[in-house]
């Protein structure tokens, strides 16, 4: 989705793109089995040492300031949800129950700040705000940056809070979670939103528990009060609400669900009677058999070309009913809400609100509907000088004193200029319009228009 990397928008897109990494990485495993090497995803344990653990960095380039500044703030928003559900911890013979290995261990990281603008101006009181509260004076240090735009580069926003992945259809999950989260804030710039800043305390303690505990988690809601606030909430229900929230974006995108397996056998597998399994339990499981068990399952996991990999493959042979339970019902829900938003944006309906396909009652008024006259008959007369319900037509004498009565205003259903008094209020109506929306109109930040 950008102009200088990878364009994800289709399945055939990131079919080409990934398909792309894995050849390279391919070439990479032979060049280091010539050499007497084996190559592996970081942190899996295939000796007595301890591998060290790394992090995914996504680059996702914007249009402009405004959009630089919802996507920072909505991802600010999700990180404890994108840490816990991307966190894992190091692959060996003993297990590592830790939510975050990388971020655990690192001391590069700091917790995103709220940004109330994008300008560089502001970005340098920002920058001042974390050299003397941490000592740092890069905003890269962040768990999610902006980056500025130079000559040979677009603006951008930099996301280092993801664990390194274990292979590349994990990989190609949090590419099109990400993804969706970008096209989300895209939209709501384009309706005119802004997202809204959650209390640092607040974010800075569910952003811990979701490094130590993972899943396991409970975060403090995003309330004013929820610094002092008793209740608290699982980690999977944030996961599960973000996903929620992306299931348009995610529908535009034509994610499949075995696309995003990864991301769900963990947080939904338990509602269909799965285990919550994540791709390093799999690893896990074959670190028990031994070092060499291990080596060839994190071969097969990490150059896996199909989406949902290892981890669908081996769901499917366990409980095969279970997996198909759940990919279906993803299915029909990225299905509905892709029929929400082609209603919702008027993509399948015709002028006057009718379905495509469908033809305008007979005897009724589009420009009557237009204007709001939905579930009603127009009472514009017709040629046999008698409305629809069957009245006599009245004279221009009983409208113009109809007119009267009405304080000065024609009355709905006259002949004459009863057409542009409909189109006047359709025009209204219209967003962006001089005369802008009706009081109480709602206006929805991911309506395709």
């Amino acid at each position: 989705m950008t102009q200088e990397g990878l364009w994800l928008g289709s399945p055939a897109a990131r079919d080409e793109a990934f398909g792309y990494l894995l050849a390279r990485l391919r070439a990479l495993a032979d060049a280091a089995q010539r050499l007497g090497g084996v190559l592996h995803a970081p942190g899996v344990s295939l000796g007595p040492s301890s591998p060290p653990a790394a992090g995914d960095t996504h680059t996702l380039y914007v249009t402009d300031a405004a959009e630089q500044e919802v996507l920072v703030n909505l991802l600010r928003r999700y990180s404890p949800a994108l840490i816990a559900l991307c966190g894992r911890g190091t692959v060996g013979p003993q297990p590592d129950r830790v939510g975050s290995r990388w971020l655990t261990d690192s001391r590069e990281h700091l917790t995103t700040r709220y940004l109330a603008s994008a300008d560089p101006r502001h970005l340098e009181h920002v920058r001042a705000d974390i050299r003397r509260r941490d000592g740092i004076a890069d905003l890269t240090r962040m768990d999610v940056a902006p980056v500025p735009e130079t000559d040979d580069r677009p603006a951008a926003v930099l996301v280092r809070c993801i664990d390194a992945q274990l292979s590349v259809t994990d990989l190609r999950a949090q590419a099109l979670l990400l993804a969706a989260l970008a096209l989300y804030a895209r939209r709501k710039v384009r309706a005119g939103n802004r997202e809204g800043n959650i209390p640092q305390a607040v974010l800075e303690k569910n952003r811990a528990r979701a490094v130590t505990q993972g899943l396991r988690a409970r975060f403090l809601p995003e309330g004013d009060r929820a610094a002092r606030a008793a209740d608290t909430v699982p980690a999977r229900e944030s996961v599960r609400r973000l996903l929620d929230e992306l299931l348009l974006p995610l529908g535009r995108l034509e994610a499949a669900p075995e696309e995003l397996v990864p991301l769900l056998v963990p947080v939904e597998g338990p509602d269909t009677g799965l285990p919550p399994t994540r791709s390093q339990d799999v690893l896990t499981a074959a670190a028990r058999r031994g070092p060499h068990e291990l080596a060839a399952q994190a071969e097969l996991l990490l150059f896996h070309p199909r989406p949902g990999g290892l981890l669908l493959e081996s769901l499917r042979r366990e409980a095969p009913g279970r997996v198909e339970l759940l990919l279906g019902s993803w299915t029909r829900r990225l299905a509905r809400a892709e029929d929400t938003r082609r209603s919702g944006s008027g993509g399948n309906r015709r002028k006057g609100g009718e379905k495509r396909g469908e033809k305008p009652p007979r005897g009724g008024s589009d420009r009557a509907t237009a204007s709001g006259n939905h579930g009603r008959r127009s009472g514009r007369p017709d040629r046999t000088g008698q409305d629809q319900r069957g009245n006599p037509r009245r004279n221009r004498g009983d409208q113009d004193r109809g007119r009267d009565r009405k304080g000065g205003q024609r009355t709905r259903g006259g002949s004459g200029d009863g057409g542009a008094t409909a189109r006047d209020s359709r025009r209204g109506r219209e967003p962006g319009g001089p005369a802008g929306q009706e009081p109480g109109t709602p206006r929805s930040g991911m309506s395709d228009t």
